[in-house]
């Protein structure tokens, strides 16, 4: 063999192995995490109505299912909201629509439930629902049985814009959706939509 041939071989050798170690690398790589599956099966019908401030009660409804209205106290202030369940993702979710009154509705059902800021969370008639259809969403909570993964999150929106510190963790912020994820010991608690709404107001 000359001394040509040797370093010839020596190069596809080293070639080889290298081609090798990286097939391996390739292999070993984690997937990418696919979006929750949620995000298709909503994003149409519920989230973009949402972020366009077009999303009443009856549309959430004829989406989410039959939904049970409350009075809860919000920093001492009385809402309105409408709460849903739903199954996705191997998991079971808890949904919240915060619902849009004048001051006079609000008024006028704080002084029918005798609403005070001390007390639970008040269930409201059905027929209340029904005349308040037309009424907008101003924001809508998404909340699992279990902590989300971040890989989920990031799976289903990329890389939050930012990271703001909380009282217990971080808010991970994605304007372009509305979005603000709650996130605690590496894990994610709760996705809120409707961030438009509250940086316009």
């Amino acid at each position: 063999m000359t001394r040509r041939q040797g370093v010839r071989l020596a190069t596809l050798f080293t070639v080889v192995i290298l081609a090798f170690y990286a097939f391996g690398y390739w292999q070993s790589r984690p997937e990418a995490p696919e979006p929750m599956q949620w995000q298709e099966r909503y994003q149409a019908n519920l989230l973009t109505p949402l972020h366009e401030q077009q999303l009443t009660l009856g549309d959430a409804g004829a989406v989410l299912g039959h939904g049970t209205l409350w009075m809860i106290s919000s920093e001492g202030e009385p809402l309105l909201v409408s709460r849903y369940t739903m199954e996705s993702d191997d998991l079971s979710w808890r949904v919240q629509a915060v619902i849009s009154l004048t001051p006079e509705q609000t008024e006028s059902l704080v002084q029918a439930q005798a609403w005070q800021p001390e007390l639970p969370d008040q269930p409201i008639n059905s027929a209340v629902g029904d005349a308040l259809k037309d009424r907008k969403i101003v924001r809508l909570s998404l909340i699992p049985n279990e902590p989300m993964s971040l890989a989920q999150v990031q799976g289903t929106f990329g890389n939050p814009d930012l990271r703001l510190p909380v009282s217990e963790g971080e808010a991970w912020v994605y304007p372009k959706v509305g979005a603000v994820v709650a996130v605690g010991e590496e894990q994610a608690h709760s996705i809120m939509f409707g961030l438009r709404d509250d940086l316009e107001q």
